[in-house]
């Protein structure tokens, strides 16, 4: 492989993938925007916490170093629609037992009267989802900076 063809083979990694990680969470802000303005209102009580191992790189025997131990824990939500359908939802980020919501907390749940599977929690933050976003749009910029610089390259 020669030195010239490093920046395609970068540009064609990173913006790809910069792009798709950008718009997808950006969506998925737009969408818990939407709801939070426009979706019906519910109460809600945490009834339980998913635990879920997680597994590093360099995880052996299930044993990961993290600084908050290895489990994290993801809240599972039983409320009732507006037309008494009763739902139980698990939340979409987990965390560390002492970062989550307890067992028996009440929540606000927002969700689409048409679709009740999608709904958000007014109580979450979006600031993950906006990282994650900022983060597409570095990968994109990245990959197109080293396109532009590979294509004025090969002009010169």
């Amino acid at each position: 492989m020669s030195d010239s063809s490093v920046p395609w083979i970068l540009s064609l990694a990173f913006t790809p993938v910069g792009i798709v990680l950008g718009v997808v969470m950006y969506r998925k802000i737009r969408r818990n925007r939407t709801l939070l303005r426009t979706g019906a209102s519910a109460q809600g009580v945490v009834t339980d916490l998913e635990p879920t191992q997680l597994q590093g790189h360099g995880s052996e025997g299930g044993r990961t170093v993290r600084s908050y131990g290895t489990t994290v824990y993801y809240p599972v939500i039983a409320w009732t629609t507006a037309d008494d359908r009763p739902m139980e939802t698990r939340t979409g980020i987990a965390r560390p037992r002492e970062q989550t919501f307890a067992i028996g907390t009440e929540v606000e749940v927002r969700y689409d009267p048409a679709d009740p599977s999608r709904w958000t929690l007014p109580a979450e933050s979006n600031n993950i989802l906006w990282i994650f976003t900022a983060m597409g749009a570095v990968f994109a910029a990245v990959g197109l900076g080293l396109f532009f610089w590979a294509l004025f390259s090969l002009l010169l």
